[in-house]
């Protein structure tokens, strides 16, 4: 494992230690990409300003340029520090992108919480081999699911938090294998980080998402998410379309701008995707294209090693999903399907490909 020996404290927020440190690896021409990164941002951190440039994933539509306030994110990992009971003395581990807000917010917790920090490369199998025990990891699904496939990997963590993509039904029973406690992660740049947060595995599992303390959600007319707290300047209001199951709480359904109408029924792709992969173990996406009678078909698109053996299961399992009218009938085939350094699946160019 690539750790280079980064322990951030809390004590140190004031110090010129840690600016010279990160000078001295960003001077280091063996030091790769990804790490000098990070230690960019700790001297943004550590500067000046008040706040901190970050871009959005740009998944679900153009990437925008945010200026998020360094007291939000500090009041945001205030609220991850406490839940998750992270303190002095313990251990987390970075293994995602610095660029995005989650892997940001891991820096800043451990500066919020005085824990040490270990960093790997970020890529879709982390390389966590010889790592020793971990009290806080986050890591977007496809990392949790490769690394639960590859036996001897998954070094102990103690709790671990999911986030960036859709999780299957497949990979929360996963969980179950994994000894710590894990949780999905609700939230985006603009909040952040997360603002509610499920428990996937263990006796305190749950379905549907929990807002933090001081964060309160409401609905706006479309159904999609709004998002208030004390910490953040102004209201969020989200493209996600959920379902409340109580005060705080909700289950995600999909994305408003991802929605297809066709013949006047509107369907979400992600929650026809994830019942699909559920039922056929097919990993594939369901876009929308114009048609003269319905508005839009439905088109499926999938990889074409997968599709091979999947292919009778899943016209068997639309037969039954689907009406007459909405029947799936073109199938597009592809190499891969295309996915952000996010490690999200990448609609927006998806749609340019077919």
């Amino acid at each position: 494992m690539n750790t280079p020996g980064l322990t951030i404290h809390s004590q140190q927020l004031k110090g010129d230690e840690l600016k010279h440190f990160s000078v001295k690896k960003l001077e280091d021409p063996d030091v790769p990409a990804w790490e000098k990164d990070i230690y960019e941002f700790i001297l943004s951190w550590l500067g000046p300003s008040d706040s901190i440039v970050q871009h959005t994933s740009g998944t679900t539509g153009k990437s925008k340029e945010l200026h998020l306030l360094k007291s939000s994110m500090t009041r945001s990992a205030e609220n991850t520090c406490r839940f998750f009971g992270l303190g002095k003395g313990q251990t987390a581990l970075l293994c995602l992108p610095i660029r995005y807000i989650a892997g940001k917010m891991m820096v800043v917790r451990c500066f919020i919480a005085g824990t040490n920090l270990e960093i790997t490369e970020p890529k879709s199998m982390p390389d966590l081999c010889g790592a020793g025990p971990v009290d806080f990891c986050a890591m977007v699904p496809l990392q949790v699911s490769n690394l639960l496939e590859n036996p001897g990997a998954f070094p102990p963590i103690r709790k671990i938090l999911i986030g960036g993509a859709e999780i299957t039904a497949a990979l929360e029973q996963m969980t179950a294998k994994i000894p710590g406690e894990v949780y999905a992660s609700y939230g985006m740049a603009e909040t952040c980080s997360h603002v509610a947060l499920r428990r996937l595995n263990g006796p305190g599992r749950q379905s549907d998402y929990h807002a933090l303390p001081e964060v309160t959600l409401t609905l706006d007319e479309r159904g999609c998410l709004v998002i208030n707290a004390p910490f953040l300047p102004h209201q969020v209001i989200t493209n996600d379309i959920v379902e409340f199951t109580g005060p705080g709480s909700f289950i995600w359904k999909g994305r408003y701008d991802n929605l297809i109408n066709s013949g006047g029924i509107k369907i979400l792709p992600e929650e026809l995707e994830m019942h699909i992969l559920e039922k056929t173990g097919l990993e594939c996406a369901i876009i929308g294209l114009p048609d003269m009678k319905l508005g839009q078909r439905l088109i499926l698109v999938a990889e074409k090693d997968k599709m091979v053996a999947k292919e009778t299961a899943l016209r068997s399992e639309l037969q039954k999903l689907l009406p007459d009218r909405l029947k799936i009938k073109d199938f597009i085939l592809i190499e891969k399907l295309p996915r952000n350094s996010a490690l999200k699946l990448d609609r927006k160019k998806l749609a340019g490909m077919v």
